[in-house]
Order: C-alpha cells, then structure tokens, then sequence
C-alpha cells in the first residue's frame, strides 16, 4: 500500500480576534474546532503538523502532533496567507487540511499530482461579480483567466507535484501583491460582503490549473452540492466552511465531542484557555 501523505494544519488567530465577519472574537471557540479536527485525524494519521502564530501556540502546544510556530500578518482579509507559507514549506507529499475539516474515517487520499476538496458551485454569486476588480489589475498575469467560469474550494488541498506545488505559490504571491497595492479601490466590494481571499487563493489556483492543463484530483465528485454532500457522508467527511461553524448549537456541539471522545485532551486545552480573558479586539492574558 503507497505511503499516506503528510496531514497539515495551518492557524492564524488574528482575523479570529479582530472582528472578522463581524462576530466578535471567535478565539475560544477556534481553539476547540482545531483540537477536534487535529484529534481525529490523528486517530488515522501518523504524520500531522500544526503550523501556528504565537497566540495559536498558547492554547495548542500540547496537542500529540508537531506543532510549530510560524510568523503571519495582521490582516483580516488575507487569513490563508499562514496556510501557504505552510504549504510554501513542504518538501514531500502533503494534503493540507482547514482546521473546520472533521475526518471521521481513514480516508485514503489517492492523487497523482494535486487533490482539491471539491468543485465550486458557486461562482457567480461569489467569484465572477468581485472579478470587475480582480481583472483590472490581474490580466497582464499570463495564467490569469478574466472569466474562467468555475473555482475549487481548498478546504483540502494537497499536492504529491512539488513543482506545481511551488509555481502554486509563485501565482498567488503575484496575485497577492498586486491586490495589496491596489486593496484601496476594493472597498465597495468589501461593503457588500464579499471576501477578496477566495479569488486570491482558489481562482487562482483554478487560473493556474487551466492554464497548465492539469485535471485535480478532487476528494468529493458530484456534479451539484447535493451529490458532494451524499459523498462526503459515505467517506465521512465534513467541512464546516463560513459563518456556520460559529453557531451556537455547533460551538457547543464541537466543544461536547471533543470533552467526550479526547477528555485528556480537552481538559489540557480548556486549562489553558481558562487562564485567558477575551473582548472583540484582543487576548489578554491575566
């Protein structure tokens, strides 16, 4: 049987704790989804690595995976930039891994070059109105398609192709750099409610990916939400992606599975985040 690739997390507190979404400081409950999502998968996986901001750190030190610390930006749009300096750091095959990503089986992650979680069924509502800005700045970039017409979602995303993995990284860079120098002419788009995040990360891999003519892998096939959804329940897998998993009935569930399935584990961890007093802006620590 072929190696499984290396499971990898990425944490990066600061959009948690200033607001993002407008819903306050979500830290705490952050904290307990990562240790539920990095404890099961550590019931299938042998090789795991957290990488976290110091914060992260703080309240996730102990988990029995290895857990390093690595440096991340104060930005509120931006918040996937730890998760690719992470996957910017691997020099074997990996599959990355959001930490609102709950495996309930040993999934095996079979891929020739690239795995993505699934196909976007989204794209109008979400990527093609934000690309009246996106274009303007980003067309001169040779792999950069003005209306591709579909995106991935990279709540899983892997790669077993270093060289694609590394001109992954060099495309979102450019795509990041050109949207920070323009970020002030993207205000309107942000008034209504759009994240520039999810064209700077999953269109441009998907512009990248079409431009290179390489097929993904993808973890859930399905040609509408429905059959993804059918998938996902028979490989168990689930995906608490937006706004949902910070509910209260879903905080409470996840922070109940974790006390229940890894008492050990939740009582260090809780340990930890009773020594903390918590407002909308900030952690301070007593």
């Amino acid at each position: 049987m072929e190696k499984q690739p290396k499971i990898i997390y990425s944490l990066d507190t600061y959009p948690l704790i200033n607001n993002r979404w407008h819903m306050g400081n979500k830290l705490k409950e952050t904290i307990y989804m990562t240790s539920l999502s990095v404890l099961q998968s550590h019931m299938w996986y042998s090789e795991i690595e957290l990488f976290v901001d110091e914060t992260a750190y703080k309240f996730l030190y102990m988990l029995p995976c290895k857990v390093t610390l690595i440096s991340h930006e104060s930005d509120t749009d931006l918040w996937m930039k730890v998760k690719m300096k992470a996957i910017e750091q691997q020099d074997t095959a990996f599959v990355h891994l959001d930490t609102d990503v709950f495996l309930s089986n040993n999934i095996d992650f079979n891929f020739n070059e690239i795995i993505i979680e699934r196909q976007e069924f989204s794209y109008k509502r979400h990527y093609k109105p934000q690309l009246a800005f996106f274009n303007r700045y980003m067309a001169h970039l040779g792999f950069w398609n003005n209306d591709l017409g579909t995106s991935y979602s990279c709540g899983v995303i892997g790669f077993k192709n270093l060289e694609l993995k590394d001109k992954f990284i060099e495309s979102y860079n450019q795509v990041e750099e050109l949207y920070k120098l323009y970020k002030r002419n993207y205000s309107a788009f942000k008034q209504n409610g759009y994240e520039p995040c999810i064209v700077v990360e999953q269109y441009t891999l998907a512009c990248l990916l079409n431009y290179l003519q390489v097929n993904p892998s993808l973890l859930l096939e399905g040609k509408n939400m429905y059959e993804q959804a059918k998938n996902a329940k028979n490989i168990g897998f689930s995906h608490l992606f937006g706004v949902k998993k910070y509910e209260g009935t879903v905080t409470t569930l996840i922070e109940e599975r974790l006390q229940q399935i890894f008492p050990y584990w939740y009582y260090q961890i809780k340990n930890e985040i009773d020594k903390y007093t918590y407002d909308n802006n900030m952690v301070v620590s007593f």
